[in-house]
């Protein structure tokens, strides 16, 4: 016999969660009690339960486990919720516990009450954000209830799931019940035979062929869409979400990122040819990824599109042939039947694609190094961390202006992971989240890429790292505004709502525990990043820029002018 709550945290390791990010509450002491007790599983007391969500989130993404997080009943729920909703937008396993009012003053006005029957009803609250989202009642469901909430979470397009536990129910007694996970988690879709044979075929005749990969595309999946495009040259790009899994080896056929920010090689790339087919893996098509639905891709003869989710096919952009699956039984197949049919590579297409690869990919425009006053541009800051970090390193960046410069100019390298927060853009979304990156995997150099509008909302999570002795590194792109709004303002003249002071960020960082300096010689950025990844605890490092550099954007604005136009046309 175990009670309720030692039950959660043993269901919690035999899924293989070693770390719970979160903040403790009256609601939720009995489930602390068991956390600190048990060997093999950590709680991560953060500073606030919008870091903790963030953390669950970067932690998933880094280690493939699914992230947990939790939080008492009230304000503490509340506060989780734009985690939660930014794991839902990028297909974040996370499993989100929060505490409730003991059952038996539901409706009683009891304080911070949130049941069904009075006050915020967290569960309906959190619906929209997960795939399911429950309260448990009875401690003789609660195991098959957790196993299933666990599996909606792995299984199919992954995502947040949510599970309250009232109070009382916390310290009931049930009877230990194991169940292999293989027997509840189930298997994941996989393509037809003939599925993978004619889509061989379609890519190995093709002499402009493509294959496009999203976020959706695991690692695994990845290395394997790689070697095919190596061996049968044909030229593979990502979707901005869709760059920096972390590969073995990144072949010279991959050409970079689309959409906004793209390195300008694609851009010219697309809008230059037609394709006889596109083999779209794991991509929703989303405006950021396509440059507001810009049409370029419709000039294709067959459009192949993959993807776990069958409401994600066709849903943007017409598909010829759609395939629901799991992106890496969809290239393990698709990979076979190619090497059946044993097509020699057309002489014209290689010669095709290497007058693409021939070219850079990643641009570093000299006039772009330095700005005014002498001031260091984001660039130097892109290119510091690119020399600093090494193999098996992990990048993450924020939302704003400092995402744009690092998916436009970071270089894609072998085995580097880039993490970027596209889905929601949530500012302080990687500020906080890179403890949860590097809890991950911490044997890993570890940067966070922010501004200091990111910084200042979440900046308070250093003192996490520092309580942990974690050697991550957050270099603040300092402009003193928001970034891409204060860009949209300019035009107008009117930007003091998006202008902020030149804040003593070192000063700050230094006061939560941070070793901390600034930087205003991007010569030495890159020796300090790398001493701080060295260090014995967080590193924050400000670099005051030019405010006036214009972030990379690509060919965005031309798209959404076309798409304005092509609006009121209609």
């Amino acid at each position: 016999m175990k009670n309720v709550a030692d039950l959660v945290v043993a269901h919690l390791v035999e899924a293989g969660v070693d770390n719970v990010f979160g903040i403790p509450g009256g609601a939720t002491i009995p489930f602390h009690n068991s956390l600190e007790i048990h060997p093999d599983i950590n709680f991560v007391l953060t500073r606030h339960e919008g870091g903790a969500a963030f953390m669950a989130d970067c932690y998933a993404r880094v280690s493939g486990r699914i992230g947990v997080c939790c939080a008492t009943t009230g304000p503490g729920a509340t506060n989780l919720v734009t985690g939660v909703a930014a794991a839902y937008m990028d297909s974040v396993p996370m499993l989100v516990i929060t505490g409730m009012n003991p059952t038996d003053t539901w409706g009683r006005g009891d304080f911070q009450e949130c049941t069904p029957y009075g006050g915020v009803d967290t569960v309906q609250m959190f619906r929209p954000l997960c795939k399911s989202s429950e309260v448990i009642v009875s401690e003789k469901v609660l195991q098959h209830r957790v196993r299933t909430a666990i599996s909606t979470a792995l299984t199919g397009k992954p995502g947040p799931v949510h599970i309250a536990v009232p109070r009382d129910l916390w310290g009931r007694m049930v009877t230990w019940e194991h169940v292999d996970r293989p027997v509840y988690l189930s298997g994941s879709p996989s393509p037809s035979d003939k599925d993978s044979q004619e889509i061989a075929s379609l890519l190995l005749s093709a002499e402009r062929p493509l294959i496009l990969y999203g976020s959706g595309t695991s690692t695994i999946a990845l290395e394997l869409l790689f070697e095919l495009s190596s061996e049968h040259a044909i030229p593979i790009i990502s979707t901005p979400r869709g760059k920096g899994k972390g590969c073995s080896k990144v072949p010279e056929s991959y050409l970079g990122s689309m959409g906004i920010s793209a390195n300008t090689l694609v851009d010219e790339f697309l809008q230059a040819n037609r394709f006889d087919v596109v083999v779209s893996v794991g991509a929703g098509f989303g405006s950021y990824a396509t440059n507001s639905w810009d049409g370029s891709l419709l000039r294709t003869g067959t459009m192949v599109q993959v993807n776990i989710d069958p409401k994600d096919i066709g849903k943007i952009f017409p598909a010829h042939i759609g395939v629901v699956s799991d992106s890496a039984a969809f290239a393990e197949k698709l990979l076979g039947a190619c090497a059946a049919l044993d097509f020699p590579v057309p002489e014209s297409r290689r010669k095709w694609l290497a007058s693409w690869t021939c070219r850079p990919k990643w641009d570093f425009p000299l006039e772009q190094h330095v700005g005014r006053g002498g001031r260091p541009s984001p660039m130097e800051i892109i290119r510091a961390v690119d020399q600093a970090v090494g193999e098996h390193g992990i990048i993450l960046a924020d939302s704003n202006s400092i995402l744009l410069w690092a998916t436009h100019h970071l270089p894609e390298r072998n085995k580097r992971r880039f993490v970027s927060m596209w889905g929601w853009a949530s500012m302080g979304h990687a500020t906080a989240g890179v403890v949860g990156a590097k809890l991950a995997a911490p044997e890993s150099d570890v940067v966070a890429l922010v501004g200091d509008g990111c910084f200042v909302m979440n900046g308070n999570e250093i003192a996490t790292a520092a309580d942990l002795n974690l050697p991550i590194v957050w270099v603040i792109n300092a402009n003193e505004q928001l970034g891409m709004i204060h860009y949209e303002l300019r035009s107008s003249g009117l930007t003091r709502s998006a202008t902020l002071k030149n804040y003593d960020l070192v000063g700050l960082a230094r006061s939560l525990g941070a070793n901390a300096v600034n930087c205003d010689n991007p010569a030495r950025l890159a020796t300090l990043i790398r001493q701080g990844l060295r260090g014995s605890g967080p590193t924050v490092i400000q670099v005051n820029v030019d405010p006036g550099m214009v972030p990379p954007m690509g060919q965005k604005k031309q798209g959404s002018a076309r798409w304005k136009q092509y609006v009121e046309n209609l």
